[in-house]
């Protein structure tokens, strides 16, 4: 459920294996979710989002859709050492759980059905939402 997922952990985070993927790809929509997620605004909330990733080893975030996921994303990535270092003073992690996850990759990928995003042909879900449409006209 995107980054409400991150916020709320617990059966929102599990491993993707070659089983789940399999057979989706005609499928419209997103088989992950996708949520709007305001908690994720704060930094209450994204320290809680650290602690769901850190708590699963976690280290690589894709990051796909518009304006607002990847401003998340950017400031996530930027809060990232700070967000570290409260969890370590809070005593929710150790030393060494904050040395092996010290660093966040992430990947943003433009997820928009308005497919305005300058220098692309097509987003992601442009072309599953088009055709939508023209299977319901």
């Amino acid at each position: 459920q995107g980054y409400e997922g991150l916020v709320e952990g617990g059966d929102n985070i599990k491993q993707a294996n070659w089983l789940s993927v399999s057979n989706i790809i005609q499928l419209g929509g997103t088989v992950i979710g996708s949520a709007r997620c305001k908690a994720f605004t704060t930094r209450a909330g994204r320290l809680r989002a650290a602690r769901n990733l850190v708590e699963h080893g976690i280290t690589n975030l894709c990051v796909i859709g518009g304006d607002g996921s990847l401003t998340g994303a950017d400031i996530f990535r930027s809060e990232w050492g700070g967000l570290l270092d409260e969890l370590l003073r809070d005593g929710q992690i150790s030393e060494e759980v904050a040395r092996q996850n010290s660093r966040l990759n992430i990947v943003g990928l433009v997820g928009s059905i308005d497919n305005d995003f300058c220098g692309t042909d097509m987003t992601i879900g442009t072309d599953s939402a088009l055709h939508r449409i023209m299977e319901v006209i």
